[in-house]
């Protein structure tokens, strides 16, 4: 009975019973087999009939699910007119006179050919890189005014700078553009997206692919009989100085290592190297009033200046305090070199572009051109000071607290003088509601500056210095200024002492002083923290670090001071 028992046992339930596909089927067949019981999935469109007319279709080497991923993504869809018209007036603006390399006139005579009021503007039917497209909405989007991102249906700008980059980022990922030359330039705006701790693809990752796709494309060799010559030259001078920028807000070896490998000559204002007589609008505006000339000069003497800075600037690992007198002799001489580069860059520098406070500014234009001399004169101090405070580490007296703390008296500290500089012009800017358009690279360089005044504020008697005070102020507040735009700011202005959730005019000084967050700032200069921060900008000058490492010595003795 009990063997009987069991060979009358019911089939274990879902093991046994006939399976109504058969595992000899085709996998195909279980989709059909899910659609029969769940009912058919949502049909995607056909994604030629998601994109205007003036844009390319995808590769044609992309197979179909890879289309209705990217349909899924987002990366096909296109915002309201009425924003991209505002996305594309602020990427002229603000993005395109540091990186000039998009003819203006010719791609906004393609995407705008279908406005009433413009007609026959695109008479060829000529269509833009989706790409470069949605890359230009992406970095327009960190300056267009909020109400139109409102309006477009974006939460916050930071939501709304989220969703472009992924549009952008998805379509180079899944290789849906072929032409190399769009690629690169995508890429290039694409680095504005680097303050991101959560993404291994920061903007250095882009920078990267970025030079390498330039590199294969020859655009670092002289091609001077090159149809395209005046173009690549100046996409090779833009990807030099977003390179050497971006190298020098993060204290990293730049990716192009050696200018040598180069052969472009630097671009020239009395050549065709600008396409200044055709900067005219197809959507309603005058691109820079009569500063065309006078912008396109500023990128020229950007490229001058960035040329001083050296392949090895940054090259930590030969410059410990150990090492320090075997290398110093030659690492000196090099840096003496570029110091009077610099110097003679900023002797030279033409008077129509050199930043002069103004206390009142009304021309939109002028503003504009006033906000591009004021950061030309940023980067000026940045580097004049990160050539100093390595001048000095390299000195048989080093000490940088003791140099400040003599600087206070004697005023003669090259690296104390280029701090108060650089306040000085984020005071100018704040006043004129100019610092909210700086780049990414600007909260790195403020980082720096505002370490240097917390250090002058708290001098060796422990008193609280005005001066020092204000200036601090103004780097607070222009890092708050910056905070909707890129994430490290507020969390770089919360080292400083600013509260979570109050603005800076209305705290006290001493809730300020109370609130600096040294401990924090120590996280930064860590090559190996195990605690987490909100920010991929780190303190790697030996310099900074024994400022800040002397600040967290006097901790107690600071709260005191502030109490």
């Amino acid at each position: 009975m009990k063997d009987r028992a069991l060979t009358q046992r019911r089939p274990t339930r879902g093991m046994a019973r006939k399976s109504a596909v058969l595992s000899t089927y085709p996998l195909d067949n279980l989709v059909s087999e899910v659609h029969r019981l769940l009912g058919p999935t949502w049909v995607l469109p056909p994604y030629n009939l998601l994109l205007p007319s003036y844009l390319k279709q995808p590769s044609a080497s992309l197979q179909q699910e890879d289309i209705d991923f990217l349909v899924r993504k987002g990366a096909l869809d296109v915002p309201d007119p009425r924003f991209v018209q505002e996305c594309f007036k602020a990427y002229i603006r603000h993005v395109h006179p540091h990186l000039p390399f998009l003819d203006l006139d010719h791609f906004s005579s393609i995407i705008f050919a279908s406005d009433p009021e413009r007609q026959n503007a695109n008479p060829s039917g000529e269509k833009v890189s989706l790409l470069l497209y949605q890359a230009v909405m992406f970095s327009g989007t960190f300056f267009v005014d909020l109400r139109h991102l409102y309006a477009a249906g974006f939460l916050s700008r930071r939501s709304a700078l989220e969703t472009l980059f992924q549009r952008a980022r998805v379509l180079f990922d899944f290789d849906a553009e072929d032409d190399a030359m769009a690629a690169i330039q995508s890429l290039l705006l694409l680095t504005y997206w680097y303050d991101n701790p959560d993404e291994l693809k920061d903007g250095r990752h882009w920078m990267s692919i970025c030079k390498t796709f330039a590199y294969k494309a020859q655009l670092h060799l002289d091609y001077s009989d090159h149809p395209d010559w005046n173009f690549r030259k100046v996409l090779w001078w833009c990807i030099f100085t977003r390179d050497r920028l971006m190298s020098l807000g993060l204290q990293q070896p730049p990716m192009i290592r050696d200018q040598s490998e180069s052969s472009i000559p630097v671009l020239r204002l009395d050549t065709d190297d600008f396409v200044i007589s055709r900067f005219r609008s197809h959507i309603g505006i005058s691109y820079y009033g009569d500063n065309d000339i006078k912008l396109a000069r500023i990128f020229v003497e950007k490229i001058n200046l960035c040329r001083c800075i050296r392949d090895d600037l940054f090259s930590w690992n030969c410059q410990s305090t150990i090492n320090r007198s075997f290398a110093s002799q030659p690492r000196r001489s090099c840096l003496w070199m570029s110091k009077l580069e610099v110097e003679d860059w900023h002797r030279d520098l033409p008077q129509n572009i050199s930043f002069r406070p103004i206390p009142f500014v009304t021309n939109e234009s002028d503003l504009l051109l006033y906000y591009h001399c004021a950061w030309l004169k940023m980067i000026y101090l940045e580097l004049y000071s990160t050539l100093h405070r390595q001048l000095d580490f390299l000195s048989d007296q080093y000490s940088p607290r003791q140099r400040l703390s003599l600087a206070l008296e004697d005023s003669n500290c090259p690296v104390l003088q280029s701090a108060i500089e650089s306040s000085e012009v984020l005071q100018d800017l704040n006043e004129k509601h100019l610092t909210s358009y700086l780049t990414p690279t600007s909260v790195c360089m403020i980082l720096r500056t505002g370490i240097l005044h917390v250090q002058e504020v708290f001098t060796s008697n422990l008193q609280v210095d005005d001066a020092s005070l204000r200036r601090l102020l103004h780097c607070i507040l222009a890092l708050q200024q910056l905070g909707s735009r890129y994430g490290g700011a507020l969390f770089v202005a919360s080292l400083f002492g600013a509260s979570s959730g109050s603005s800076i005019v209305t705290s006290s000084p001493k809730d300020i002083l109370a609130h600096v967050d040294v401990d924090s700032l120590g996280l930064l200069t860590s090559r190996h923290s195990e605690t987490p921060v909100t920010t991929v900008i780190r303190i790697t000058e030996p310099y900074d670090v024994d400022i800040v490492s002397g600040l967290k010595s006097k901790v107690g003795n600071l709260k005191i001071a502030a109490s």
